[in-house]
């Protein structure tokens, strides 16, 4: 197996995924395309700042403002050389998951985190996954996005010969490789020197949101591009 994936097994495991010593993760919400749990985060330290009261409407907010860079992309940009940045969630998924998002955030207790799951099919992508999780410490919203409508076949090389479904592991990433998270309007991003250390496999996943200022760039109606 390769060194990433031992590492990233590893940072599953002390997240509580799958660890028999922690508490089972407590479900919020479950169907036969969405899951939300909530569960214990091992590296949560003095702890979280749960329960957390954040609306439905700011989850859909806070959704609809993510954003995806592919990694490998064969056509970047004309004007910035880079990946264009593309919605990680569709207004369909956003208004599947944020409910169930606000109500888990609420019930989250200090040493937990929200992880969720959900799996796309159709015709154009076929079976592909989006999962990650979120969890609010002080003022920040730390949303971490593992995957983003990935493949399961993604993760086969080397020694991996089975695809990967990561329903029981949310934080778990399929895939190094394909791309980084970032939000719009970057205004309500926290910049790395001002953010609470916690370690993720892929820190180029982790987006960092200060709720302060996401309501304010909700109250001065800053545009969010739709998808």
């Amino acid at each position: 197996m390769h060194a990433w994936m031992v590492r990233a097994l590893g940072v599953v495991i002390s997240l509580g995924v799958g660890c028999t010593t922690d508490p089972a993760p407590r479900a919020v919400y479950q169907d036969s395309a969405t899951s939300v749990r909530i569960q214990v985060d091992r590296r949560a330290g003095p702890g979280h700042s749960h329960p957390a009261q954040i609306s439905p409407d700011v989850i859909q907010h806070i959704l609809n403002g993510v954003r995806v860079q592919s990694r490998k992309a064969l056509v970047p940009s004309i004007v910035t050389g880079e990946a264009p940045l593309v919605p990680a969630f569709s207004q369909e998924e956003r208004i599947a998951l944020a409910p169930h998002l606000s109500q888990a955030l609420a019930r989250a207790r200090p040493e937990e985190l929200v992880t969720f799951y959900r799996r796309i099919s159709n015709a154009s992508v076929g079976l592909a996954i989006t999962s990650g999780g979120l969890f609010v410490h002080g003022q920040h919203l730390y949303v971490i996005l593992a995957n983003d409508r990935t493949l399961p076949s993604e993760g086969l090389h080397g020694v991996v010969v089975s695809e990967i479904d990561p329903i029981d592991s949310p934080l778990l990433p399929i895939s190094r490789k394909s791309f980084r998270a970032t939000f719009e309007p970057a205004t309500s991003i926290v910049p790395e020197d001002e953010r609470w250390a916690w370690f993720y496999i892929d820190e180029g996943r982790v987006v960092v949101l200060d709720l302060v200022q996401v309501d304010r760039d909700i109250k001065a109606g800053l545009p969010v591009l739709q998808p």
